[in-house]
């Protein structure tokens, strides 16, 4: 989204990250506080969108009054900015009933999107959105109203052109697991209704911002130097109003409109900005020191082409946090020695690039994603600490400690069965003894290197040993000699696991019908 168009980007970021960490969290089965946070996500993007149809409702009432009062300079440009308002609110209003669709289908007839019951529920926004191929003609129309909007950029405008295209993105995800999952799948699929809810409403707010910024690009083109159909406005832009508390705030202040013959003078706080090299704009830079909002205001003077001196006031807030961070384990809660365990680390405002991570007991690399631990000792805790370079300095960030497990025993099984009562000719067509973990979301195999294989013959244990996990050919005549309700035993195994771990396996024994 363009920052150099539309003020409210930063906050749009802001709250488009909170959405992905969100997401991302889904993944690790979180409770019902993470379906009422994306509750809370979506009423900001609505209040966002809110907000972008304010500004630009300011915005086409300026090129009305221009077009009035000067048809031949601003009559063009206001009919194809009326173009631009009615394909954004068209499309709009297709998401919401998309929206709306998905809500009444989950809640029935009563259903409220402001107030959904079913937010858990996976299947009604597939339902809509995948099976009955909405999602496709939602791309479809998202495609048609960026290319229509792109139609209205000047080529050398380099940037806005790149903001269009990534805010209105169609494009699939990466590729995940060796498969390339569709624009639609990515979207709709698999997350809670809630989920999907808060996506829709964030495209929502991604229209808004893109006809923002289009018809802002399209004002500029009128002469702003004729002051007679235009509206001045104080302006201000922020890299970004969600800072970590002792980094620096910067933000550009300046008139949407401006005679670049004239400088105007800012104050901030009685004092006068500097103004930056190329731009008729101020520089306000402070360093953060409480956390909270903040908001500040000033006044900027400007010659009015009777050569008066205009004060057009203004004001703005941001936000300051502290620094925090997030440290996910990929899949489990634990870390188990002898294996690689996939974590995400990553801090809120801060580029990946930027942010650094260390362990105790163990190592912790760069990954495919995120990255990858191998703990050292069992029973010792793996501590993970995170810092960040922020504005040319390493801040510590935090950390978090992890507990440190044995890798699970595998169970030893015979045709898939631990105990119980088994056929001598279903015994016979085994070809030997298999161990595996149950339920266990890592890649650890274990292989058979010995077990011993008994039953009671003529009032005698009788036993018969084999290397491997193979049934030996005594084991077999062996087997072959038992009798209906006759015990088999199967004793002494030992595995072997990729980590070069060897294990002591239970008994198991069977009855034979």
């Amino acid at each position: 989204m363009g920052t150099k168009y539309c003020p409210e980007a930063p906050r749009q970021k802001m709250i488009s990250l909170m959405y992905l960490v969100l997401t991302a969290m889904l993944a690790l089965n979180v409770d019902k506080s993470v379906l009422d946070a994306f509750a809370v996500v979506n009423n900001n993007f609505m209040q966002t969108i809110e907000n972008f149809t304010a500004k630009n409702q300011r915005v086409y009432n300026d090129f009305n009054n221009a077009a009035q009062e000067n048809p031949q300079k601003a009559g063009e440009l206001n009919k194809e900015v009326l173009k631009v308002k009615a394909s954004s609110d068209s499309l709009y209003r297709y998401i919401f009933s998309l929206k709306e669709l998905i809500v009444k289908t989950a809640d029935g007839p009563e259903g409220d999107v402001n107030a959904i019951k079913a937010q858990e529920n996976l299947n009604f926004a597939a339902e809509i959105m995948i099976t009955k191929k909405n999602g496709t003609a939602l791309k479809n129309a998202i495609e048609a109203y960026r290319s229509s909007l792109l139609a209205l950029i000047d080529t050398s405008n380099t940037e806005l052109i790149t903001s269009i295209n990534q805010s209105l993105s169609t494009a699939p995800p990466p590729k995940k697991e060796g498969s390339t999952p569709s624009w639609e799948s990515s979207k709709f699929e698999g997350y809670p209704l809630i989920a999907v809810i808060t996506l829709m409403s964030k495209i929502q707010s991604d229209v808004r911002n893109a006809e923002s910024d289009v018809i802002h690009h399209l004002y500029a083109q009128i002469d702003a130097s004729s002051f007679k159909f235009n509206k001045l406005q104080a302006q201000v832009v922020s890299k970004s109003d969600f800072v970590l508390q002792g980094s620096a705030y910067e933000a550009k202040v300046f008139l949407s409109a401006v005679d670049t013959t004239v400088k105007p003078e800012i104050i901030v706080g009685g004092s006068t900005l500097p103004m930056m090299s190329g731009e008729n704009a101020g520089l306000y830079k402070v360093v953060t020191s409480r956390e909270g909002k903040v908001e500040w205001s000033g006044h900027i003077n400007y010659k009015n082409p009777d050569g008066i001196i205009v004060a057009y006031p203004f004001k703005h807030e941001y936000e300051v946090a502290k620094p925090s961070m997030t440290v996910s384990p990929t899949k489990m809660n634990v870390f188990y020695a002898g294996l690689d365990n996939p974590v995400s680390v990553s801090v809120p405002g801060i580029s990946p690039t930027n942010v650094k991570v260390s362990i105790t007991n163990g190592s912790i690399q760069p990954g495919a994603t995120g990255y990858v631990v191998r703990p050292d000792k069992i029973g010792v805790l793996s501590t993970i600490s995170v810092s960040a370079l922020i504005d040319g300095t390493t801040k510590e960030i935090g950390s978090m400690p992890f507990r440190v497990k044995r890798v699970p025993d595998p169970v030893a099984s015979v045709a898939g069965k631990i105990e119980g009562a088994i056929t001598k000719n279903e015994l016979l067509a085994q070809q030997g003894v298999v161990a595996k973990i149950p339920d266990f979301d890592f890649e650890m195999n274990f292989s058979v290197t010995s077990f011993v294989v008994s039953t009671s013959k003529g009032g005698f244990v009788v036993d018969k040993p084999a290397k491997g996990n193979r049934f030996s050919q005594d084991q077999k005549d062996l087997m072959k000699g038992l009798n209906p309700g006759g015990r088999l035993y199967i004793e002494s195994i030992v595995v072997k696991g990729d980590d070069g771990s060897v294990r002591n396996l239970p008994s198991i024994s069977f009855k034979i019908n």
